[in-house]
């Protein structure tokens, strides 16, 4: 299977999986925030032609699943704007977003929606797209084709599936199967016997810098993926029952793509639980729990046989297998990291400094998490159903878990180098939290 096929055959999985939940919006995007003058609808169709050149799926409709597309679809069908209350600033601008998220695209499988009028000389261009046609790291490739910047940097990738039935492909394969087979009792965070959804699901954003994520992961000898998901896991304690006898199970989205799909845009995702030590008494524990518990990650990043499952499986089960392993008694949440740009974009000339990212709800799920990287910048995004209590406070006990490992792994001395410890303090109150920034 070539490498675009390996794309359309992974994202068919989620196309059936939206078809079989049709309450559950399966979208992903992101929202760029942009200083300058308002650009004309003339200009913006020609991004969108731009977008649609650097993958021709994106020039046609929707379509059932398992069906071929219907025709294809003009610059106009991708294309909306949306006038803002005049300075109604970042309050204005995140109710847009709300209320432009609670419509799902119809009739194509993408569109781009121009938010404007809350500042003077700025303007917010809304992406979205259904996680079946793209994954997040396709977005931000066909975000810089667009723009006319190069991709990212490549990253060291898997050969190509094992030829033959190894011991390792069979014990992968084994292993994959018995995961789905065997019971789970996930940790649900939502209030006993409230089935999500309950209404349009809220969001809210925080940021802090990317550096200082990169530090903590430095001193703890963690990756900053293991800082993001540790803090997840403290900042989900006060949603946890006081009973609790299941496990906080995250979905962690993993790129599959191998050297022969490495530059192909489609969706290379499959996911891998990884249990959050929620009930761990301190910070620096479940930093360090956590970086055991993502050692599959680590390992399977350059398996071949990885995905022995998907691969084995007709592809008519794909879907059913998805939903399985979604299933809220199998998953707590899905938790997502993109890496994104490191240096700041401009759009025809004007300089892109936010880039907002977007998350999907999966079915009966009451929350999921996106880290995504921007210039220096990581921006933790949270999307929750209305049922999920106090969801403003999450992103701040996030930032505040931060403050907790800063205040226990930061070296007294310049030539200290602490690394992670059971012996840690309990957790200090936050000194400070960055912006967390609401509807």
């Amino acid at each position: 299977m070539s490498g675009p096929d390996k794309g359309a055959a992974a994202g068919e999985r989620w196309f059936d999986y939206a078809a079989a939940h049709p309450h559950s919006s399966m979208e992903i995007g992101g929202v760029a925030v942009v200083a300058g003058p308002t650009p004309s609808t003339l200009e913006l169709h020609a991004l969108i032609d731009l977008a649609r050149a650097a993958h021709p799926p994106l020039g046609d409709r929707a379509r059932p699943p398992g069906a071929n597309a219907r025709g294809p679809a003009e610059p106009a069908d991708h294309f909306d704007e949306v006038v803002l209350p005049t300075d109604g600033g970042d309050v204005a601008l995140h109710a847009a977003i709300e209320r432009v998220c609670a419509r799902p695209l119809t009739d194509v499988t993408w569109g781009v929606t121009l938010l404007h009028g809350h500042r003077d000389d700025e303007f917010a261009l809304l992406l979205r797209a259904h996680h079946g046609l793209l994954d997040g790291m396709s977005l931000i490739g066909i975000m810089l084709a667009a723009l006319g910047e190069a991709g990212l940097p490549r990253r060291r990738t898997r050969s190509g599936s094992s030829p033959a039935w190894t011991p390792g492909r069979v014990r992968a394969l084994l292993g994959a199967a018995a995961d789905l087979a065997l019971p789970a009792r996930s940790i649900t965070l939502g209030p006993a016997r409230v089935q999500a959804p309950t209404g349009p699901p809220r969001r809210r954003w925080a940021h802090t810098p990317l550096p200082r994520l990169k530090a903590i992961a430095r001193a703890g000898r963690t990756s900053l993926n293991d800082v993001y998901l540790a803090a997840l896991a403290g900042a989900l304690r006060p949603w946890l029952p006081d009973d609790a006898g299941g496990t906080v199970r995250a979905m962690v989205p993993l790129d599959a793509r191998r050297r022969d799909t490495s530059d192909a845009v489609g969706n290379f995702h499959r996911g891998v639980p990884v249990v959050l030590p929620c009930l761990l008494p301190t910070a620096v524990e479940r930093l360090a729990a956590t970086h055991l518990a993502t050692a599959n990650i680590r390992t399977g990043r350059l398996d071949p046989d990885a995905d022995a499952l998907f691969e084995t499986l007709p592809t008519r089960w794909h879907g059913r297998v998805l939903a399985r392993a979604l299933h809220p008694r199998r998953t707590t949440l899905v938790a997502t990291h993109v890496p994104g740009p490191a240096r700041p974009l401009e759009l025809h000339g004007h300089h892109i400094h936010t880039l907002l990212p977007l998350m999907f709800l999966p079915a009966g799920h009451h929350l999921s998490v996106c880290l995504a990287e921007y210039a220096g910048t990581a921006h933790l995004a949270v999307i929750a159903d209305p049922s999920l209590p106090d969801v403003d406070e999450l992103p701040v006990r996030w930032l505040a878990e931060l403050d907790a490992l800063e205040a226990a792994l930061t070296p007294r001395r310049p030539d200290a180098a602490p690394a992670i410890t059971p012996e840690a303090t309990a957790d200090p109150k936050p000194a400070r939290a960055m912006r967390t920034t609401t509807p």
